[in-house]
């Protein structure tokens, strides 16, 4: 009863943690090493609960993912805020969950990036209208102004949306 009350608080300190992960990546296209830390720890936590063989085999498919995910990396394919914290969400699942892992944060990053792709052209098509640019203060926010923005400039997605909604499916899994 114990171990299943401290599993879930530390499930709920993770999730927390994706959630102003994803904020701070939306608006600041940042992910704070702080919150990868506390993803980590807690992460550390799960799999200790499980025993020292599952703390090990998820320590080995870590270092797998890190060394894969930080060629993505060097040649400016990922960002390494995303390297880090997807390393550390392969701790939030068991070792033999790692797979299942990637591949929803893998499909969750592939509708964010369809989304984004339908967003960039309704952003051009409705901008392309002289009348149009004038009403654009109106139809969107501060913030969705700022992420419009974002679209039309080519910049790059907030990943850290992809892959909380990736550990999500992994917990509903797991």
């Amino acid at each position: 009863m114990v171990w299943s009350a401290i599993t879930g608080i530390l499930a709920s300190v993770i999730l927390a943690s994706l959630l102003v992960a994803i904020v701070t990546d939306v608006t600041c296209r940042i992910i704070p090493n702080r919150l990868v830390l506390v993803v980590l720890c807690c992460g550390l936590g799960l799999r200790l609960a499980s025993g020292s063989g599952p703390l090990l085999m998820s320590l080995m498919s870590a270092t797998a993912i890190l060394a894969a995910l930080s060629l993505l990396a060097a040649n400016d394919l990922l960002g390494w805020g995303d390297v880090k914290l997807i390393v550390a969400v392969t701790f939030v699942v068991p070792a033999n969950h790692t797979i299942p892992l990637l591949l929803a944060i893998t499909l969750a990053g592939g509708l964010l990036s369809c989304l984004y792709l339908a967003a960039r052209f309704v952003l051009r098509h409705a901008l392309s209208f002289p009348h149009n640019a004038r009403h654009e203060t109106r139809l969107f926010g501060s913030l969705a102004r700022q992420e419009a923005a974002r679209i039309l400039r080519n910049e790059p997605m907030p990943y850290a949306l992809a892959i909380a909604g990736g550990v999500v499916y992994g917990l509903a899994a797991a």
